[in-house]
């Protein structure tokens, strides 16, 4: 037999090769698409849950209380874990796991009105004494301030003031600068920090409500610890 007809008649009685398997469609009922959409809903939600409470915040500033270090509209990164668990709609942390240092800057529940946040620096701790004298601060006896008088720099008020000044105080781990931008002085009596609560002042003395008007304030209705402004 011919070689080439051969290798025809045996292609001829080849089998024939599988079919491929059929593809087949269902539609997705509503059901199903409502379990999809709110098992998506719960991850987004527990994501942004997460980031919030256990991550970190950003805030806005508003007012002068905090200058010359921090300006209305800056913003600030706020690490919500740093004290403790502090969930966004409650006004106290569930737990509390840290004390901030003397010379942090914190984000608060205030004491006066739970809903509204403030951004403030921790002067004193439990058991410490202090006292204002004269508008000076001072801790356990020893006063913070070290340095200053010096000319407020225009770029770091919002406002303009006939009178301004700024001084340094310090605490063992920290320095930072503080403004007066009125004539007066302030005395008050020794204050012990209770069990639990903290001490707190706005950099800015003189346009600042903070301890010396309501007083040491919970550890728990600390919301964070600031950790850089944009």
């Amino acid at each position: 037999m011919d070689p080439e007809q051969e290798s025809r008649e045996t292609h001829d009685t080849d089998p024939p090769a599988p079919a491929e398997p059929s593809l087949s469609l269902r539609p997705i009922s509503h059901a199903e698409r409502a379990w999809d959409l709110a098992k998506t809903l719960v991850v987004s939600l527990s994501l942004a849950v997460a980031v919030r409470v256990g991550i970190a915040q950003a805030y806005e500033v508003d007012g002068p209380s905090m200058e010359p270090t921090l300006l209305t509209g800056e913003k600030l990164f706020v690490a919500r874990c740093a004290y403790g668990l502090a969930l966004p709609w409650l006004a106290e942390a569930l737990v509390l796991w840290a004390m901030p240092d003397v010379g942090d800057v914190v984000i608060l529940a205030s004491p006066q009105d739970p809903s509204e946040d403030l951004v403030k620096r921790v002067i004193g701790l439990p058991g410490d004494v202090i006292e204002v004298r004269d508008l000076e601060i001072y801790r356990n006896g020893e006063k913070l301030r070290f340095g200053g008088p010096h000319n407020c720099p225009p770029d770091r008020f919002r406002g303009h003031y006939d009178s301004c000044e700024t001084y340094t105080e310090r605490s063992p781990s920290h320095h930072w600068s503080i403004s007066h931008s009125l004539e007066w002085g302030q005395t008050l009596p020794p204050v012990r920090v209770p069990d639990g609560h903290v001490y707190v002042l706005g950099d800015h003395r003189t346009r600042s409500n903070d301890s010396r008007a309501f007083g040491p304030v919970r550890a728990s209705l600390l919301r964070g610890k600031v950790l850089f402004m944009d």
